[in-house]
Order: C-alpha cells, then sequence, then structure tokens
C-alpha cells in the first residue's frame, strides 16, 4: 500500500485540486497495476468523498518497470488526434500529416522510422498493397493470426471497433475501453457494447446485441436463427405489452375514480349511524 504521512497533502496530488484531510492515502499497488494493464491513464483517488485523480508522478513511482511503460503509453495514447496513432509493431507514435501528407490511397502506407514495419494507419494493420482495407478485414483470418501473434511487442491484440486502434489485454474481464476514442467493446469478438431496454446487452446469451462466443458460437446460422425470432418475437410483444399497461392503468383509474367516492360515502354514512346510537346518561 502507498502511504503518505504528513499535516496535508498537497493539492497538485490530485488533479481535482482537492486537498485532503490530515492522515494516510492508501492506496491498493496490486489494484493500481491492474488497472494500468487494463488500459487506464486515469486512476481515481481512493478517498471516496474526492472525484479528482492521482497524478503522474504519484502514479508512476509506485508501478513496476513494465507497468510504467505501459501506463506512458496508454497516457499519450489518450492524447492523441486521430492523425497520430503508434507502430503496431514497438508503439513509435507516428503523424499522418508529417508522415506522408500527399492525398493518394498510399498516403495510408507508413514505414516506421524505429523498427522498418510496414503498416496501413487507416485500418492499423500490416499493410496490404493492391487491397482496400474493407476487403483485407474480410478475410481477417491473416489479420487475427497477426494481432494474436503480436501487438506492439505484446501478444492477444483486439481492434478497436471505433479507432481502429490494437489493443492487447493482459488480465481482467472481455469488456475493454479504448483508451483514445473512450469506446466500450468486447476483447473476444471486437464488437462495440449496444444496450437496449428489453433487448438485452452484450452479454445476454439470447439478445442480437450479445457476444456470438456466448450462444452456439460453433454454431453460427443457428445463433442468428434463434436470435432473430427472439427479437422478433419481442418486437411483436412489445406493442401488445404497452397497450396492455396502458388499459389496465386506465382501468385502474376509472375504479379508483368510482371505489373512492363510494368508500368515502359508505364510511361517512356509518360514523353517522354510530353517532346517532349513542345514549345520554
Amino acid at each position: 500500500k502507498i502511504r503518505l504521512v504528513g499535516q496535508k497533502l498537497p493539492a497538485p496530488l490530485l488533479n481535482g485540486g482537492g486537498q485532503l484531510a490530515p492522515g494516510l492515502l492508501c492506496v491498493n499497488v496490486p489494484t493500481l497495476n491492474s488497472e494500468v494493464r487494463l488500459g487506464k491513464h486515469l486512476i481515481s483517488c481512493p478517498i471516496p468523498e474526492c472525484s479528482g485523480t492521482l497524478e503522474e508522478r504519484l502514479v508512476l513511482s509506485h508501478l513496476t518497470t513494465e507497468d510504467v511503460a505501459k501506463y506512458q503509453y496508454f497516457l499519450e495514447l489518450s492524447q492523441l488526434d486521430s492523425s497520430t496513432k503508434p507502430c503496431p509493431q514497438c508503439s513509435k507514435f507516428t503523424s499522418l500529416k508529417t508522415h506522408n501528407p500527399n492525398r493518394s490511397e498510399s498516403k495510408f502506407k507508413i514505414q516506421c522510422s524505429n523498427c522498418q514495419f510496414v503498416w496501413c494507419f487507416k485500418c492499423h494493420a500490416p499493410w496490404h498493397d493492391g487491397i482496400k482495407c474493407r476487403d483485407y478485414r474480410k478475410g481477417d483470418k491473416l489479420l487475427r493470426s497477426w494481432a494474436s501473434v503480436i501487438e506492439h511487442g505484446q501478444r492477444n491484440a483486439q481492434k478497436c471497433p471505433r479507432c481502429k486502434i490494437h489493443i492487447q489485454r493482459t488480465e481482467g474481464c472481455d469488456h475493454m475501453t479504448c483508451a483514445q476514442c473512450n469506446t466500450n467493446f468486447c476483447y473476444r469478438c471486437g464488437e462495440s457494447y449496444r444496450h437496449l431496454r428489453f433487448f438485452g446487452n452484450h452479454a445476454s446469451n439470447l439478445s442480437v446485441f450479445g457476444c456470438k462466443y456466448r450462444y452456439l458460437p460453433d454454431k453460427p446460422h443457428l445463433r442468428r436463427l434463434i436470435r432473430g425470432s427472439v427479437c422478433a418475437t419481442k418486437v411483436l410483444i412489445a406493442p401488445v405489452v404497452i397497450l396492455l399497461v396502458i388499459v389496465l392503468g386506465a382501468l385502474a383509474l376509472v375504479i379508483g375514480l368510482v371505489a373512492f367516492p363510494v368508500y368515502y360515502v359508505c364510511k361517512r354514512k356509518k360514523k353517522q349511524r354510530t353517532r346517532g346510537s349513542g345514549r345520554w346518561i
């Protein structure tokens, strides 16, 4: 654990700017390393009352050598615009504007000045001469094979569905967040996380938004048929359910409008009879 002792911690320790009360600031180091490995560059302050984030130098001082490199990589990645991407082989950042400013299709051909790896800036994959990115992704066996072997010196990479940058996972669940564009996606299938009330989400087995690896992964046609049938059934049932709720709500309102006056009148008559039956002593 990180233990910082003092009368008051200086405000720069928190990007939020708030000062901490006197005492100890305890951060679980294994948790800190785990969050960095999951691609997080903003580490929340462990104090519940504080909404700030730990300063970069505080995080770096308690990371392993390997995690320091990852943290700096994800931190730099989060600050880049769409015209700059890391080399898929060695992680050296390259700007498309300065590297190849022409307007031809070959402008996306990048040769890393550090490792000499030739790659496509547009789809963040090995260069595919004469093949469009879309067609190259369709025959993605080669792409997936390459991504599973090496990604900026590491293994098991998955491509962000939005900005197309490959992201490597070392541990944790399948829910990934891209450090560059903040897109939430599934590490197993590479699809964006989507959720619609009544129709399920990416973790639902029978939802059309569900991960293909969660339900009948070896039978794609049967999976699509079952999920499509469930979705169609819900689409047909939804208006009926809504109508039923409206009707029941209207009936409850009508019954309430009739029953309440009747109840009030009966209660009042009963009270009057009780008073009338009283005797003077």
